[in-house]
C-alpha cells in the first residue's frame, strides 16, 4: 500500500486543444489528457476517472470529440461534443412501426405459412 505522503500531485494545464480530438491514455505513472497530435499532454491525473472529468469538461468547451483508452491502449469509448458533420439517420419504419403488431399465434402462422409458399 501507498504512503499518502508518496501521492502524486495532480498537474493540471490549461492549454488551449485548437478543436483537435482529446484522448484520455495510461502512462506508468497515471493518466493523461492529451490533444491528437500533441506529444505533449495537456494535464495529468493520478487515476482514469479524474482525467476523463477533466478532458470531457475541455472537450465541451472546445466542442470536440472524447476518445477514451483503456489500460492497454485499446480504444474504450468515444464521446462527441462538437457539431457531427454526419449525424444519425431518422430511424427505421421496419425498427419503429406506427402501427402495433400482430403477435398472436395465428397471425404468426399466417406469416410462416406466407412464407413458405413464397419458397415454392
Amino acid at each position: 500500500m501507498r504512503d499518502k505522503s508518496s501521492k502524486r500531485k495532480v498537474i493540471k494545464s490549461h492549454r488551449k486543444t485548437n478543436g483537435a480530438n482529446l484522448h484520455v491514455v495510461p502512462r506508468v505513472d497515471g493518466w493523461a489528457v492529451r490533444a491528437e497530435g500533441s506529444t505533449r499532454a495537456t494535464s495529468l491525473h493520478n487515476s482514469q476517472r479524474e482525467a476523463v472529468e477533466a478532458a470531457r469538461k475541455l472537450a465541451k468547451e472546445a466542442a470536440t470529440q472524447l476518445v477514451i483508452h483503456g489500460r492497454d491502449g485499446r480504444i474504450r469509448e468515444r464521446d462527441s461534443y462538437g457539431s457531427d458533420p454526419l449525424p444519425p439517420k431518422q430511424p427505421r419504419k421496419v425498427l419503429y412501426p406506427d402501427t402495433k403488431t400482430l403477435t398472436d399465434r395465428r397471425s404468426i402462422r399466417r406469416a410462416v405459412n406466407e412464407a413458405l409458399s413464397e419458397l415454392k
